[in-house]
């Protein structure tokens, strides 16, 4: 019994990616990461920002709890009026202004005002005022 050669297949079987394909990919890719690339850097400037704001906000709110907790004693909140440097986590130098009003005899509430400035641009970042109620 003989048996007769069958008809070869040709194997143009591409199951899988050739160079081509990936380096076409690669620049899709690529591009992509360049179009969302200005996005990112503006995300993380705001996020700077975000973090100086959200200090100096917490340095302007403790010093407002801190001047309602020295009522009624005016002397106490008027001992409050300093000027301090401080540094935010991101090495941030901000100023902290705290002034009060003036104490005199009849005076029933006082005034105190923080502020809260970054020393590198000169910008106002936080601020409030209060009254504080002090013994006559």
């Amino acid at each position: 019994m003989t048996l007769t050669p069958t008809v070869l297949r040709s194997d143009k079987n591409d199951d899988g990616l050739g160079l081509v394909e990936i380096v076409v990919s690669m620049l899709i890719l690529a591009a992509l990461a360049l179009a969302f690339l200005p996005l990112l850097i503006q995300g993380v400037k705001q996020s700077a920002r975000s973090s100086t704001l959200a200090t100096a906000t917490q340095l302007v709110s403790e010093r407002m709890a801190l001047a309602q907790s020295q009522g009624p004693v005016c002397a106490n909140v008027a001992a409050l009026a300093t000027t301090a440097d401080l540094t935010d986590p991101r090495g941030v130098v901000l100023r902290v202004v705290t002034t009060t009003g003036a104490c005199t005899g009849s005076t029933t509430t006082i005034s105190v005002t923080t502020s809260v400035t970054r020393l590198d641009t000169s910008a106002v970042i936080a601020e409030a005022s209060t009254l504080v109620y002090v013994g006559s």
